[in-house]
This record gives structure tokens, sequence and C-alpha cells, in this order.
């Protein structure tokens, strides 16, 4: 049996939001309540009450797994009867190696037992309604096996099978049994409690399950299934006109993160009264992802900036506004009269993808007020330090051996005077969103010619969503998006994904201000401050050692200003988009040596040294030594945009300026620059001066964008030549030499899951017996 590769990355994932409370908090918040007559559900209890008790005995011996689930097997046939419960029924095998089926890549997965539908013999994501794992010894090796294998089956259900808003497990390690609920906000566990002296939990907690509905259970009311070897779904999107029903004929973009999911597919509308595509139906985009609850739809988000882009285009003096004060010079003519003519009959809209209709779903359920986080950690107990990659991102958390600071848990800690450490949450709600164009991603059309034409009508989205006040905040290869046009063939933009896009305030309330796609990210946010700001002097103080220097308190507060995204940042995430496509995209691996350390995924979001090198200083020379040969003239090109960014960083800095009154020509002039340089490379582009148009994409191969790993070569599966390796050392031992001030880290390269110190296992089990958990 080949356990899935997803599993240590699943629970690292999971683990930061992975809380407990006891289990009464569980059965009351979370669990399903039963809805059956008073009569009929004592009834019921009586019958699993008496099969329980004879099933299970205090030291009695249990002689495999699948012996466990045959005994609990039999307690759900005495409850059930002959009751028709929507074909719901306790499976588990007696294979020693049992395993589920999922159509991600790598994905079976060890399942033990679970409770499913009846839906034929097949056992597969689509029919799993609660997995349940089994272990006969209750040590540290076994309960950490146990919740692996569970975490990794829950990962893999939820990924697969859309309907899923969440979703319930079972744990048993010898004679106690926990209760799990695992949601796309955070997950709880509870507390085990022995099963065997307690049959009346028991069998009120099967009873729950078995006879809730699909809603109680997990399943989104407005997603049905279509077909489970195909993976088609039909989904409702209630809108102004009423209920709507599409059919997913594929996926088009998945992001597996279980927290983070947000899928993309192609659907096609079905007739009101049968399951049938309309006729003549269109092929369109549906997006289906969680939002914070009571926040703002994309449709509403896009109305609102198209609203405030035509306040501005209604101003008959807007040439005059401070927005395009820049664009003085005679070369801007023909970039101010384009500008001008998309602004009439609101043609602007043309350069985003319109969304046709949207709705929101079902919320998830909040988080127990009585929850707290687990002192030890729940599945990777003493874990150091990890890289985030795709498809699941992982914390850097550290801890060492010890006794909970919580004692005995079996009680709880409020109880104990000891206030639960919880943050709060703002549960999510689901969103669906339609679209009219089936688009590609900026780093998968077909040349380097065609991203540089769409990059060059970016910024003149930009500059619309600038001269209206906002931000995207999320510009990368993914969601700067092109359709072709079938007269011209030109590839024309369509920008997306406008969910994080806002007002632009600079206010001091910025929580959660990394936002964005870290690849293109700029390195003002990436590290957490503005440059340009110069730094205090530190102040000698007469009779004090040189280690006691110290700064002006005022001085020094008024230095530490909060970061804000603005406009620069949205221009400089298309630098890197850039950079990265150029280097990475291309089948040439000493680009892609060249971009490694400046790409890099960390589990911190921290700022790569080599990223703010690569910002700060020239980069054309370099550049375009490692670029391939038809490529070495974008260096220059892409030194400039660089330049120009670095400058207007610095001059915002200096100035203090970053809101929009003070900063306003800052940001035209970036504008301004931006746009000329994009425009000289289209002009290149017409008149046949760029052998660089021509030149192909490497065909993508992951759903994500990532540099690839230098030591192989993605197409042939071979070495790469000494010489680049040479080049990659080079470049790793010169920034690391560079690290002078500690403050910006360099990761390594490479992927790294580090496993749990070896701890004596009574050391280690104790941390876990010590919680109740």
């Amino acid at each position: 049996m080949q356990e899935t590769n997803y599993k240590y990355g699943a629970e690292m994932n999971a683990n930061d939001d992975v809380f407990c409370c006891e289990l009464r908090t569980f059965l009351s918040h979370y669990l399903p309540q039963c809805r059956l007559p008073a009569a009929d559900f004592e009834a019921r209890s009586n019958a699993g009450m008496k099969y329980a008790k004879s099933l299970f005995k205090e030291n009695q011996k249990l002689t495999s797994e699948a012996d466990v689930s045959r005994r609990l097997s039999q307690v759900v046939d005495a409850i059930l009867g002959s009751f028709e419960n929507g074909g719901k029924c306790l499976w588990y095998s007696l294979d020693q190696n049992p395993t589920g089926v999922s159509t991600m890549l790598g994905g079976n997965f060890i399942i033990s037992s679970c409770l499913k539908n009846h839906e034929g013999e097949h056992l597969g994501t689509t029919n799993i309604i609660v997995p349940m794992e089994v272990q006969l010894s209750r040590n540290y090796g076994g309960i950490r096996q146990n919740r692996l294998q569970l975490a990794s089956a829950v990962v893999q259900i939820m990924n697969d099978d859309v309907r899923r808003m969440f979703i319930f497990g079972i744990t048993v390690e010898e004679h106690r049994m926990s209760l799990w609920y695992f949601s796309r906000d955070h997950s709880v566990k509870t507390q085990s409690f022995d099963f065997v002296k307690s049959p009346d939990t028991l069998v009120s907690v099967l009873i729950s399950l078995v006879f809730a509905d699909d809603r109680d259970l997990g399943f989104d009311p407005n997603i049905a299934l279509k077909s489970s070897t195909k993976r088609q779904f039909i989904y409702t999107v209630n809108d102004q006109t009423g209920p709507r029903r599409f059919l997913t004929t594929h996926s088009i973009s998945e992001n597996q993160a279980f927290r983070h999911m947000t899928r993309v597919f192609r659907v096609v509308e079905l007739d009101e009264q049968t399951d049938l595509p309309q006729q003549d139906a269109k092929a369109m985009v549906l997006k289906d992802a969680w939002l914070e609850k009571g926040a703002k739809t994309e449709m509403e988000i896009q109305r609102e900036l198209f609203a405030d882009i035509k306040k501005f285009a209604e101003n008959p003096d807007w040439r005059k506004h401070d927005c395009v004060s820049a664009f003085d010079q005679e070369e801007d003519v023909p970039t101010m009269d384009a500008f001008e003519k998309l602004l009439g009959g609101e043609s602007y809209k043309d350069l985003f993808l319109v969304i046709q209709a949207s709705s929101t779903g079902e919320s998830i359920q909040q988080l127990a007020r009585s929850a707290w986080r687990a002192k030890s950690q729940i599945f990777f107990p003493n874990l150091d330090s990890v890289y985030a990659d795709d498809p699941f991102s992982s914390t850097q958390r550290q801890m060492g051996p010890g006794p909970s600071p919580l004692g005995n848990t079996k009680n709880d800690p409020a109880a104990q005077g000891i206030k639960p450490e919880c943050r709060q949450y703002n549960f999510k709600q689901r969103s669906f969103t339609i679209f009219d164009d089936e688009c590609t991603s900026l780093y998968c059309l077909p040349t380097i010619g065609d991203v540089f034409t769409v990059l060059s009508d970016c910024m003149t989205a930009l500059r619309f969503m600038f001269c209206a006040g906002w931000v995207h905040r999320d510009i990368s290869c993914s969601n700067v998006m092109a359709i072709q046009d079938l007269e011209t063939k030109r590839w024309k933009l369509k920008l997306a994904d406008l969910e994080y896009a806002k007002k632009f305030e600079l206010t001091t309330d910025t929580p959660n201000c990394k936002i964005g796609t870290p690849f293109f990210m700029s390195c003002e946010i990436l590290g957490g401050s503005y440059l340009g700001i110069e730094v205090a002097k530190p102040i000698r103080v007469s009779g004090r050692s040189r280690r006691d220097l110290i700064f002006d308190p005022d001085e020094d507060s008024e230095h530490a200003c909060p970061i804000v995204h603005n406009f620069l940042h949205d221009l400089e995430a298309c630098f890197w988009t850039a950079l990265w496509i150029i280097t990475c995209r291309m089948n040439h691996e000493p680009s892609k040596t060249y971009a490694l350390p400046i790409f890099q995924n960390t589990s911190n979001l921290e700022l790569p040294f080599s990223r703010l090198i690569a910002f700060k200083r020239p980069i054309g020379a370099k550049l375009r030594d490692y670029l391939s040969e038809p490529l070495k003239g974008l260096a220059a090109y892409l030194n400039l945009i660089r330049h120009f960014l670095y400058a207007a960083t610095q001059d915002l800095g200096k100035a203090k300026a970053w809101s929009m009154e003070a900063g306003c020509r800052i940001y035209s002039e970036a504008h301004a620059n931006m746009a000329s340089t994009f425009r000289d490379i289209v002009n290149d582009l017409a008149d046949d001066k760029a052998p660089w148009g021509t030149v192909r994409l490497q065909k993508s191969t992951s759903s994500s964008p990532r540099p690839m790993d230098p030591s192989i070569d993605e197409k042939s599966g071979e070495s790469i030549q000494p010489q680049d390796r040479e080049q990659l050392e080079d470049l790793q031992d010169t920034t690391k030499k560079k690290l002078c001030s500690g403050r910006y880290a360099f990761p390594s390269p490479a992927t790294t899951l580090l496993r749990p110190k070896a701890l004596p296992e009574s050391d280690r089990f104790g941390v876990l017996r010590s919680e109740g958990l």
C-alpha cells in the first residue's frame, strides 16, 4: 500500500488551526442534533446500548482493528433496525491495508473504516461520510499514526468532493474515542472518552450521525453530484433572476490548500426542467471560493470599482487630474489618447474579467467559545521548522518536550482559572461567481511577445484603478489573464480576481497586510516595512559604553510606519511577474538558476535577501548573462522598470508620502514611466525588432507558479550541466556572504520537511496524555 505523499503537508497546514474542546461542548455545538421523535430515539438508543454492552466489555481483548470496526458496525445495525436512513452504513475492511480512492495525484489513502453511503461497492471520496481510524494500542506512535491517517483522508475527501463544507471524523485508540470536526475555517478535537465505560455516549454519537441529513454532515445543498467517475457536479447559483444551474465540464484551476480552497471550473448552464445543457449553451467559468462572513463578494467589489472609474471619466477636466499629471511628455500623447478612448462608452470594462452572476451560499460553523488551542501540537509534537511549498502551506513552530501548562485538561481549562489560548475567527461563507469568458493565465500564453503585450494592457488597467483610487493587491501570473481575439489573433487582457481589491486608504489599522501571491509581492510587503526611510542615528550619551547606544524614542517611533499596500506595489508585482516568466517559464536552466534565490515560498512570508538586492541594485548585466540568447535584449528593459520602481519607492519613503494626497505625483510618474517602457517593448514587437517576441513559453506542469528544481531537467529528467551548478553555487555563496545585518533570511531552495526529534516514548506520550488528548 502506497500512502499518499500529501499526508504530512496536510497535517502541517491544519496544525495551526486545530483546537480542543470538552466532549459536551462538541455534542451541543458541532454534532448534528437528532430529530427523531422521543419514543423512536429511546427505542433505538436501547437497542444500541444492548449491543454496545454485550460487544464491548472492560478488560476485553480485541484481536484486530477490523474486529473493533466490526463490533461498532453491529451497534450501528442494531440502532438502524429496518429504518430507512438514506442508505448509510458503517463500512469496515478485513484487509490490513484498506484504501480509499482519490482523483488527486498519488491520492490513495489508508482508512480503517467509515460511515458511508450504500452506493455500490466502490469506496471513494464522494461516498465516505465520516472517516474513522482505529488503533489497538494507545501509545505515542499509535496515536500519532491514527491522527495522521485520519487528517490525510479528510484533506483528500474535502479537496476531491466540492460539496463538502466540513466533515466529521472519529479516532479510536484502544478503548478511548475522540471526535473531530474539520472545516475550511478551523478544526476541533474532543477530549477522548472511554466508550466501553460510557456506552450511552457512544450510542448517542452514532445516532446523531446515522440519522443526520446531508447538510448537517457537511454537504452543501447548492451542489449536487452528477457523476463520481467523471467528477462532475451541478452548482445552483441564486442570482437576481432566480436559481440557475450549472454543470461542471472540467476543472480549470484548483488551489489544493484545504483552508483556502478556491476552485475554477468550465461550466455550461442547464435547462430549468432537465439535467441537459441549454440549447446552444455557451461555455462559461464558475469560481467557487470561501469568503469571510459579511465580506463583499467579488461582484460587489467590481461594481464599486467600475462606479468609481465612471465617476472619474465623467469629470470633464480629467486630463488635469493629479493622477495623470505626469503624462505630460510628447511621447505620452498616444497613451493618453488611447486612455481617453477607453473611458468613453465604459470600454475600460473590457480590460477586466466581467462578472455575469454571483451568489453567496452556506456558512461555516463558528468556533465554540469554550474551545482552546492545544498546548502540544496535535499531529507533530516537537516539530521544528518547514518551508512552505505547493500544495500545502506551513508555518514555523517550535516546541520542546514536557507536560502541558494546562496540566490535566480532562477538566475545562476555564474552570481551572486558566484562560484558553484562542483567537477570534471571522467564520467563512461560500461564494459562487460566474464569468462569461474562459481566459488563459499569463504564464500559459504561447509566446513571450504575447506576455508583454498583455502586461502592457495591464498597465492601462492599473492606471484606471489608480485614477479611481483603488489597489488590486494580488497581481500575479494567474490573475493577469487574457483572451484571444478570433479575428486579429491578438491576446487581450482580462484582469481577474478582485476579491482582495479595495479603495486605497492609508490607515494604521492594517491586519493581514501580507495579501497576495508570495512570488510576486513587493519587497515592502514581504519585508513588512517601507524602503527609503532614513534610519534614526544612534545617540551617544556621555558616560555610557558603546553597547549602550540608544535611540531617540520619539524619532524611533516616527519611523515605525505600518505598511499599507499602495499603488506602487501593484506595479512592482507586474515587474516580478515579468521577471519570473522570462526566467522560470523558459526551458533554459541558467535562467532558472538565476531566479531560484529570488522567488521563494517561505513559511513566514519573509523577504529573501537576494530578492531585495535584485530590486535595489542594477540587474541588467547579470540577468543578460543568464537569459537565453533570444531574450537577452529584455534584460535592459527589466532593469529600467526596476530602476523606475525603486526610485519611486525611495522618493515615497524619504518624503513619507504614501497617502494619495501626498504621493499622487510620485505614483503618477511611476505609472507614466511604466507605461512608456512597456509601450517601447510592444513597439519593438510591432516593428519586428524583438527576437524574443516569438520565443515560446515552457509548457506548464503545475497548478501554481514556482521555480523548477535546478538540479533536474524537467523535460529530460537529466542532471543539469556542471557549469550551471557552479553558477547556482556562486549565487548562493554570494548572497549568504551578504547577510551581514541578519534582517533578511535566506531560506534554502530545497523544500524541507523536518521530522519530529526523537524523544523517549514516555515523554512524548506524556505531552498528549497531560492534555487528555
